[in-house]
């Protein structure tokens, strides 16, 4: 069974968690969420609450099929954390899928795994990163994949399943959430 890792924190975007945790779930990959915080609780940019399964520390040095990070207001906290750049970059080197959202590609930038590689961005951050093209809702390069924000969260979540366990899942999830693709 594939698994995948979503790494929550205070200020999250919570349509950009949601999304990849639901449209994952729903295609049977494991999915574990992890909490920033001290505890597991966090608090989202709009105040919804979440319990992630486990707290980071628990799944340092962990490897997933894929980690995703969402973006939202908490991002420039989440920079201040090296451990989550060096986890994304283990991804990146074991040629894991690492996923990044929002303002969330500036922290794939600040550890180095979108060196040479395209991306897209929310209008927030995308100026001060490399190669970043705004004109599109998602760029994969290789196996990073980046998103531009909340309204663009499904359409990420499905590309990320797309790489995970193939088109055919993707599309039967789609469909059943009446997503046109």
């Amino acid at each position: 069974m594939k698994k995948a890792l979503v790494i929550l924190f205070d200020k999250v975007e919570e349509m950009e968690a949601v999304a990849p945790i639901d449209i994952l779930r729903r295609a049977r990959i494991d999915v574990t969420t992890a909490s920033l915080e001290d505890g597991r609780e966090v608090v989202g940019r709009s105040g919804i609450g979440f319990l992630a399964d486990k707290k980071f520390n628990e799944i340092k040095g962990e490897l997933f099929d894929a980690a995703i990070l969402p973006g939202g207001p908490g991002i420039p906290d989440v920079a201040q954390h090296s451990e989550v750049g060096e986890l994304l970059l283990a991804h990146d080197a074991a040629g894991k899928i690492v996923a990044a959202i929002c303002a969330a590609p500036m922290i794939l930038d600040i550890s180095g795994v979108l060196r040479g590689r395209k991306c897209t961005a929310h209008t927030s951050v995308a100026a001060d990163i490399e190669n970043c093209d705004e004109s599109k809702n998602v760029v994969e390069d290789g196996n990073v994949i980046t998103s531009r924000g909340a309204g663009t969260a499904t359409e990420f979540a499905l590309a990320v399943l797309t790489r995970l366990a193939g088109a055919e899942a993707a599309n039967d999830v789609a469909k059943s959430i009446c997503f046109v693709r």
